[in-house]
């Protein structure tokens, strides 16, 4: 392994712009797709890793991976998460699985449907299944039997969904942008077809909506591996940048807020910032492989959790976990000046203090974003309302002071 960029933080506060391994399972199953499931009963948090068949990964401590259980009656090419079912589907063609991970230690299956070569789940729950075309299904009637809805084109390899965007990246035919505020009624917005990007295999779009960014995954040098399209005007989609690297190719691509996070096959981990979003600069790599050469060996797998902060690889070597710089790195405070409590907490949360006044609450995301910013009169005790947060791993601030971590339900 080779670790390119490392700074040793002693005394983890903020930190920015460093990966940091969090730990690696290289006993158990891996090789592809990877996702992430937070059992809501216990808070226990796991990685769904594909390989041969599909295995649950005891992450709750990210130091000490743990496989707890491996299916091998399932296939294990891609694997996505939604609520507590894990949909495992092959290369494409058969049959994929339902499996049930209410008890993550003896998973089940629990359903089938046509497998595609990828899948993407929404908020919402519905599915996006690429190859052949995009067949796209409901799962909140029955999640153990998926209702089909409707199929848009005929080719297809992988899909994303950001809100009611979709983004159909459609192997050789180019890539499709299409509003899919009713998903059983896609309308196209725009098409980029460029004679450069050989094979269109996966992209993701800018956090301000402006911009897609797109893995060409036989991006051969001197080809682009990834390139930048401006769809500020969605009927004429520009490209303003690219980025390649001649010993490597990448493979999928997550944005969070102002970074991609790469599987890059045998270059590792890619993280680039994207604070500018129409240029594409890298921030980190790690590489978690020992092949070189572009191809296909090595991460295959990339998913950034913004639920934990926790970034996960899946190499043939292993399963990766790691954090990055910009994803808060907060030291718990066992004589803070301040109480939180309940924590874990749903709803609402306490903040007591017995000297100091308390007159600002800020809460952050696990990947450092503010995400709540509360002024008060000067009082002793006050109440936080946190509804609006989804579960996950937050860090609050008191006036200023050291960030305690809470945990929200």
């Amino acid at each position: 392994m080779k670790k390119i960029t490392f700074l040793l933080l002693l005394t983890p506060l903020f930190c920015f712009g460093q990966i940091e391994l969090k730990g690696v399972l290289t006993s158990g199953n891996s090789g592809t797709d990877v996702w992430e499931y937070i059992d809501d009963a216990t808070g226990n948090v796991y990685a769904i890793v594909g390989g041969n068949g599909m295995s649950v990964v005891d992450v709750t401590d990210p130091t000490n991976p743990t496989q707890i259980a491996h299916l091998t009656s399932v296939p294990g090419f891609d694997v996505k998460v939604w609520q507590n079912y894990a949909y495992c589907g092959t290369s494409g063609g058969g049959t994929a699985a339902v499996v049930d991970l209410t008890d993550p230690a003896n998973p089940v299956q629990v359903g089938g449907f046509p497998s595609p070569h990828n899948i993407h789940i929404d908020e919402r729950g519905y599915m996006y299944n690429s190859s052949p075309g995009v067949r796209i299904y409901d799962l909140n009637p029955d999640p153990t039997n998926p209702t089909f809805l409707t199929q848009v084109g005929s080719e297809g390899h992988d899909v994303t969904v950001r809100g009611n965007i979709m983004i159909d990246c459609h192997g050789f035919a180019g890539t499709f942008i299409y509003d899919v505020t009713d998903p059983a009624s896609p309308t196209l917005i725009t098409a980029i077809d460029d004679s450069t990007i050989t094979y269109h295999h996966q992209g993701d779009i800018s956090t301000d909506g402006n911009y897609v960014y797109i893995c060409d995954e036989l991006g051969n040098h001197p080809q682009a591996d990834i390139s930048v399209w401006d769809i500020s005007t969605p009927t004429n989609p520009v490209r303003v940048s690219d980025v390649a690297d001649a010993t490597a190719t990448p493979h999928n691509l997550y944005v969070i807020d102002d970074f991609a996070y790469t599987s890059y096959y045998s270059a590792g981990f890619k993280v680039f910032d994207i604070s500018d979003p129409s240029v594409l600069n890298l921030a980190d790599a790690y590489d978690t492989s020992s092949s070189s050469g572009e191809g296909f060996s090595g991460a295959f797998g990339v998913y950034p959790s913004p639920e934990t902060g926790n970034i996960y690889i899946n190499d043939g070597s292993g399963v990766y976990v790691f954090g990055f710089g910009d994803v808060a790195s907060v030291e718990d405070l066992k004589n803070s000046p301040f109480s939180i409590y309940p924590n874990p907490a749903q709803g609402a949360v306490n903040l007591s203090s017995e000297g100091e006044p308390i007159e600002n609450v800020k809460v952050f995301s696990m990947l450092g974003k503010q995400v709540m910013d509360v002024n008060m009169t000067s009082v002793q005790d006050y109440r936080l309302n946190i509804a609006a947060l989804k579960t996950g791993v937050y860090f609050v601030k008191v006036n200023d002071h050291k960030a305690q971590k809470l945990l929200v339900k």
